[in-house]
């Protein structure tokens, strides 16, 4: 029998669709994870309430933090309100800010890409700049929009 690959968790985003919650992944990081990692993707729905995360983690070889459309929401950091409009998701905050933390008590490894990164700098006492691209001296890196 062939060595099991690496379990990666990848928290998923919450986003209601006509109605009804969904939680989803971009396709690129499970792919990246598969691919790049020769491991397996393990979707994590943003249900912090529900999860165990302690064992969750037991299971787990390491977590991708993605990157994602919405904003961790400025409370988690002590920033001013955003502007309407902003996407944000509670629910993603509520599950990925103490997975975070519980993840490098634990040992296991984490990578944060975008939101991801930043949801690692905020689980750990940092603060952001709501519109970074804004910021003197600071490049603009966000995704270009197109039809995907």
């Amino acid at each position: 029998m062939a060595a099991a690959r690496p379990l990666i968790g990848i928290p998923a985003d919450r986003r209601v669709l006509s109605a009804h919650a969904f939680h989803m992944v971009g396709e690129k990081y499970a792919l990246a994870v598969l691919d790049a990692a020769d491991a397996a993707p393990l979707l994590i729905p943003s249900l912090a309430r529900e999860l165990r995360f302690d064992e969750l983690l037991e299971r787990l070889d390491g977590v991708l933090f993605t990157g994602s459309p919405s904003n961790v929401e400025p409370h988690h950091y002590r920033g001013a309100p955003s502007e309407p409009g902003t996407l944000h998701d509670a629910a993603r905050d509520a599950t990925t800010l103490p997975l975070i933390r519980k993840a490098v008590s634990a040992g296991v490894p984490v990578l944060g890409i975008c939101r991801g990164f930043q949801e690692m700098n905020v689980a750990f006492g940092g603060t952001l700049h709501q519109k970074l691209h804004e910021v003197p001296g600071h490049l603009d890196h966000r995704t270009t929009r197109r039809s995907r």
